[in-house]
C-alpha cells in the first residue's frame, strides 16, 4: 500500500526546474513504485498464462471439440477479434479514468471468462470465451505501461517496463509445466479453473494500490497527485494531436517492430507446442518442459535487452540507437534465426533457433512502449499507447490462421510448419529494416514540440 503521507511535492531548486522534482519524486515513491512494478509483473504473468493455456490443451481440446488444423487456427485467432479495438478504446479511457481501476476491471474479466471452460461442450461458447478474454486482455499491456510510467521518469522506465513485460515470458514459463501437470492429472479443463482462481487472488492484491503514480496527471480525483509531473503539457504541448503522434516515424516504426514480434509470439502460443508434438514427435510432458524453455529464452532476451537499452540511454546514447536500432537488431536476429532454423538438419538445433526466433524480438515490447511514451505528451499517452497495442496485435488475428492454412496446405505437417516459419522470418526481417529507418525519437520529439 502506498503511503498517503508522502504526497507533498519536493521543492525545486533554481536552475533545475525539471530534473530535480523528477529525481525527488522517483526516490520518494521508490517503495510504492517497485510494489506496483511487481504487481504489474504478476499481472502480465497471468495475462500470458491465459493465452498459453490454449496451446497447452490444443490436442485434447481439438479432439473433444472435433477441430482440424484450420478450425483450431480460427479458434486461436478468435481471441484477437476484439483485442485491437478494445486496446484503443480502453487506451482512450486511460487518459480520463484512473488506470488502477481499469486494470482491476480487466483482471476480473479474465478470471470470469475462464469459468465457462470448466463445463462447456459447445464450440460457440469456446469461441465466445476466447473473444471476451481477448477483449479484456487487449488493453492490458498498454494500460499497464501507462500506469507504470506514472511511477518512473523517462530515463528510468526501460528496466521496470522490461521487468513488467518479462511477465509475458514468465507466464508461459510457469504455466507450461504447472498447467501441464494439472492437465495430465486432472484433465484439461482444470487448467482453466486454476487460472480463474489466480486471477481473483491478483485482484485482491491490486486493491492495495490506493492511488496513481506521482508522475500522473491527477486523473485520480480522490487522491490528487503531487505537483511533480515533469511532462505537464502547456502551450504547444497540449495542442499535439493523436494524429500527429501516429504519423511520426517513431510511432510507425515502433508499431511495426511490435507487430512482427507479436506475430512470433502468437505463433509460439498457438502453434509451437503443437509443432513439438506433431512436427517433432515429443510427448505431452516433454512438450510442456520445452515450452517452458522457450519462454525462459524469451525472458532472458526481454530483461537483458531492456537492461542493455536502459544502460545505453543513461550513458547518453541517443534513444534512436539505444531503443530503435537496438530493438530493430533484435527483431532482425529473430528473422534470421527463423529462416535458418527450419533448414538445419538437427531437430534440436532447429527447435533452439526457432525459440530464439520468437524470443529475441520480445524485447521490443517494452522498447516500443518507452519510445512512444518518449514522444507523446501525457494527455495523449494513453491513446497513443492503446492504438499502438491495438494495431500491432492485429498480428495475433492473422498469424495463427496463416499458420493453420499453411500447415493444411503442406504435404505433411513438417513441411506446413516450415512454410509457416518462413512467413514469420519474412515478417520479422521486413519490420526490422523499416524500424531501423523510421525510428527517430529525438527528431520526432522536436518536431512535435515536446519537452525532453
Amino acid at each position: 500500500m502506498v503511503d498517503r503521507t508522502q504526497v507533498q511535492a519536493p521543492a525545486t531548486p533554481p536552475g533545475d526546474p525539471v530534473t530535480t522534482p523528477l529525481r525527488s519524486a522517483t526516490t520518494r515513491y521508490a517503495k510504492g513504485a517497485w510494489w506496483v512494478t511487481f504487481l504489474l509483473f504478476i499481472f502480465m504473468v497471468i495475462n500470458f498464462a491465459d493465452k498459453a493455456i490454449l496451446g497447452l490443451v490444443a490436442k485434447p481440446l481439438s479432439e473433444e471439440f472435433g477441430l482440424d488444423a484450420v478450425a483450431y487456427g480460427h479458434v486461436a485467432s478468435s481471441f484477437y477479434l476484439l483485442f485491437s479495438i478494445a486496446a484503443f478504446v480502453v487506451g482512450l479511457l486511460g487518459d480520463r479514468i484512473p488506470t488502477r481501476w481499469l486494470l482491476l476491471g480487466l483482471a476480473l474479466m479474465w478470471a470470469l471468462t475462464q469459468i465457462p471452460m470448466l463445463f462447456t461442450t459447445s464450440t460457440a461458447v469456446l469461441i465466445a470465451t476466447r473473444v471476451l478474454l481477448g477483449a479484456a486482455e487487449g488493453p492490458a499491456y498498454g494500460t499497464a505501461n501507462h500506469a507504470l510510467h506514472k511511477w518512473f521518469d523517462d530515463r528510468h522506465r526501460q528496466v521496470p517496463s522490461s521487468i513488467m513485460t518479462a511477465g509475458a515470458c514468465v507466464g508461459p514459463l510457469i504455466a507450461a509445466p504447472a498447467l501441464t501437470w494439472v492437465i495430465v492429472n486432472y484433465g484439461w479443463r482444470a487448467g482453466f479453473g486454476a487460472l480463474a482462481v489466480i486471477g481473483f487472488i491478483w485482484c485482491a492484491l491490486w486493491a492495495t494500490v490506493r492511488r496513481e503514480g506521482p508522475l500522473g496527471n491527477a486523473v485520480d480525483l480522490d487522491t490528487p497527485a503531487p505537483d511533480t509531473e515533469t511532462e505537464t503539457e502547456t502551450g504547444r504541448d497540449s495542442e499535439v494531436s493523436l494524429l500527429q503522434i501516429i504519423r511520426s516515424g517513431t510511432w510507425i516504426g515502433a508499431t511495426l517492430l511490435v507487430f512482427a514480434a507479436y506475430w512470433g509470439m502468437s505463433i509460439a502460443v498457438a502453434w509451437l507446442p503443437r509443432y513439438m508434438q506433431d512436427g517433432l514427435g515429443y510427448s505431452t510432458t516433454t512438450m510442456g518442459n520445452l515450452v517452458a524453455l522457450s519462454w525462459t529464452i524469451g525472458a532472458v532476451f526481454m530483461i537483458g535487452g531492456g537492461w542493455i537499452s536502459q544502460r545505453l540511454t543513461t550513458k547518453g546514447i541517443p534513444t534512436r540507437i539505444s531503443r530503435g536500432i537496438f530493438g530493430s537488431a533484435l527483431v532482425l536476429s529473430g528473422g534470421l534465426a527463423a529462416f535458418v532454423g527450419v533448414r538445419t538438419g538437427s531437430p534440436i538445433a532447429s527447435l533452439l533457433l526457432l525459440m530464439v526466433a520468437v524470443g529475441a524480438p520480445t524485447a521490443v515490447y517494452a522498447m516500443g512502449q518507452t519510445l512512444i511514451s518518449e514522444i507523446a505528451p501525457l494527455r495523449r499517452r494513453g491513446a497513443a499507447l492503446g492504438l499502438h497495442v491495438g494495431i500491432s496485435t492485429v498480428a495475433g488475428i492473422i498469424a495463427p490462421t496463416v499458420m493453420g492454412n499453411l500447415i493444411a496446405a503442406g504435404t505433411d505437417p513438417l513441411s506446413g510448419f516450415t512454410k509457416g516459419f518462413d512467413a514469420l522470418a519474412l515478417v520479422l526481417i521486413v519490420a526490422a529494416v523499416a524500424g531501423a529507418l523510421l525510428i527517430r525519437p529525438e527528431k520526432d520529439t522536436q518536431r512535435l514540440s515536446l519537452k525532453v
